[in-house]
């Protein structure tokens, strides 16, 4: 009888144990202030499913938005925004219209490592490869960064940028629309 109280105790705290480190994530709002719409992000780990998640919730949303990992990441007088701490991982969207429609968009700013994509380009298209098996924050800037800063999307109309893992997997892609005005993020 010791046993099966030994056993089912073990159980019970393994299973409360395996709930605790697979919460769902989650998106609360936090304040908004003069210049934007703040939001903290609870449970953020840095993996393909919280980045989806990341760009999912975004698009119900318009306008200048930052997501917090943490709710004291940004200082705020009243409802006017005074600065946000450097040393926490943020995201910023500014966005024209709910949907899936951007104007900029940054996902990580504690460390950018850089990465070297081979690039293979097509009619209004270009495929970047990398050394890489999933998509992590870094990858993700790195990729917004390198179409960011390239100017072949301004010549046609419409560009797209498709992203590439050490696989072959296809794993997000970058819509350019008006000569690179806005665009749209689709993570596959």
């Amino acid at each position: 009888m010791k046993k099966i109280k030994y056993v089912f105790l073990f159980t019970s705290f393994f299973l409360f144990l395996i709930g605790c480190y697979n919460q769902p994530p989650k998106l609360e709002f936090l304040k908004n202030s003069d210049y934007a719409d703040f939001y903290v992000f609870n449970n953020f780990k840095n993996n393909e499913f919280c980045i989806n998640y990341l760009f999912d919730f975004s698009k119900e949303k318009r306008g200048l938005m930052w997501i917090l990992t943490d709710k004291n990441g940004a200082e705020f007088d009243g409802n006017i925004f005074n600065s946000l701490d450097t040393n926490k991982e943020r995201f910023y969207f500014d966005k024209k219209k709910v949907g899936n429609i951007y104007i900029s968009a940054k996902v990580n700013f504690l460390k950018n490592t850089p990465i070297n994509f081979n690039v293979e380009e097509t009619d209004n298209k270009k495929i970047l490869i990398s050394d890489f098996e999933t998509l992590t924050l870094n990858t993700v800037q790195n990729f917004l960064d390198y179409a960011e800063k390239d100017k072949t999307k301004k010549i046609t109309e419409e560009y797209t940028y498709v992203l590439y893992n050490k696989n072959n997997q296809e794993k997000m892609k970058l819509k350019y629309h008006d000569k690179g005005a806005w665009f749209e993020v689709e993570i596959l």
